[in-house]
């Protein structure tokens, strides 16, 4: 199992940058997390688009979903379709990802197992103005988690419990009172209650030097704490070992 980083700021890229991305392998298994701005042209350095197995979007916010908007004429192009789990709200949202039949749109519920390959995935709803799933995924051995964009709630650290290596939207360096994102002490302490042996903070602030989250994060964070870098893949296997 391997994680690569095609995206990692919100709401909006950095120079050079990319908003909210990310590429799960295992085995023979390709899936997109996310696929905002930037994204597209990232992944093709690391991966075929057409070799993608699925898009899983957290939510229909735009730093999450902006390149499948150029992804759909890509996949036009080459008469290909392709598998996108959504949550489907809003609805004017949703009604802008159709279009020629390119995706399969399926919906995102807390209900939601999904088996790909040795794979098994679930979903539980966050805490966010718009829908938004977090997902998890395991071949049995070891177990990933990826939040989406949330605030607080107890139910991330419920879901969160038995993983080893969670990708955690810490969007804010310092505590803030808001219904939209994870400050990073929040993170930190959601990540140590669940028992979590390695947390990747995300969705930076593309104004912030990301060695302030990594500082920052270490005066909360006792475990193994990573903070992602657009183009760096983690052997996810190996993290959990740690």
């Amino acid at each position: 199992m391997k994680l690569t980083v095609l995206g990692n700021t919100g709401p909006y890229p950095g120079p050079g940058g990319a908003s909210s991305g990310y590429l799960f392998e295992s085995q023979n298994t390709h899936i997109a997390l996310d696929f905002g701005s930037g994204v597209l042209a990232n992944l093709q350095q690391s991966l075929d688009f057409a070799k993608l197995d699925m898009i899983i979007c957290s939510h229909l916010h735009s730093d999450h979903i902006a390149d499948l908007f150029v992804l759909r004429y890509a996949l036009q192009e080459k008469g290909l379709q392709l598998p996108l789990y959504v949550p489907f709200a809003p609805s004017l949202d949703l009604a802008s990802l159709y279009y020629k039949e390119v995706f399969q749109l399926k919906k995102i519920t807390d209900k939601l197992t999904l088996t790909q390959g040795h794979l098994n995935l679930t979903f539980k709803e966050m805490k966010h103005p718009f829908p938004d799933f977090a997902t998890r995924i395991t071949d049995g051995e070891t177990t990933f988690l990826y939040t989406g964009d949330t605030c607080y709630t107890p139910e991330l650290a419920e879901f969160a419990t038995g993983v080893d290596v969670l990708l955690c939207d810490a969007a804010f360096l310092e505590d803030c009172e808001t219904n939209k994102h994870l400050c990073v002490k929040e993170a930190c302490e959601i990540a140590t209650e669940a028992g979590v042996r390695t947390l990747i903070l995300t969705h930076l602030a593309p104004f912030e030097e990301p060695d302030k989250y990594l500082q920052k994060g270490k005066k909360h964070f006792q475990g193994n704490l990573l903070v992602t870098e657009i183009g760096k893949t983690y052997d996810l296997k190996a993290l959990a070992d740690l």
